[in-house]
């Protein structure tokens, strides 16, 4: 894992939020956590790359899913630990990966790109997700931390689709 994480290091903020969502998506899919919750929070996470200008964050910000939420320290919804249960998945484990994922912008949102905050937590996205192959980093690549102060160049429509849908998989053992 350590490979891969050093090869995360100059992916921009977006980017590396970008390779912790599309873990967390195969996670729930390989998981079989199937829930209206999990999907309102990754189609809302899924905005966030395409988000320019200050009155699109106050917008998409103020219009927060309840996971965003769980993911800055509110509980679990009964419904989601009842999901969660059905599919024989740790709460802790699930937490860790919101936390995670919230914190790769959350911690940068009111002030200075967090590099290292944003390296530790997309960590721990990835160690809780137990996968055994994680997301080819080519795609994500010409978004850079040098640029846009931490946050890349801008991201098309067509770009952040191919993160979500077309990312290949290969075994953590390639980065090795």
């Amino acid at each position: 894992m350590n490979a891969y994480l050093d090869a995360c290091k100059k992916l921009s903020l977006t980017a590396r939020f970008a390779v912790g969502l599309v873990v967390f998506e195969h996670f729930c899919r390989d998981k079989q956590i199937e829930s209206t919750q999990v999907k309102i929070f990754c189609d809302y996470l899924w905005d966030w790359p395409l988000i320019q200008y200050s009155d699109q964050f106050d917008t998409w910000e103020n219009a927060r899913p309840e996971l965003v939420n769980c993911g800055l320290s509110d509980p679990l919804s009964a419904e989601m630990l009842s999901i969660l249960a059905d599919c024989g998945i740790d709460e802790s484990c699930f937490r860790s990966l919101l936390t995670g994922l919230v914190d790769i912008l959350w911690s940068s949102f009111w002030g200075a790109a967090e590099d290292n905050l944003s390296l530790h937590a997309l960590e721990s996205v990835l160690r809780a997700s137990r996968l055994e192959a994680y997301p080819v980093l080519t795609p994500f690549k010409f978004s850079q931390f040098v640029d846009g102060h931490g946050w890349g160049e801008e991201v098309t429509i067509e770009d952040r689709d191919f993160w979500r849908y077309g990312v290949k998989f290969v075994p953590i053992s390639v980065y090795a």
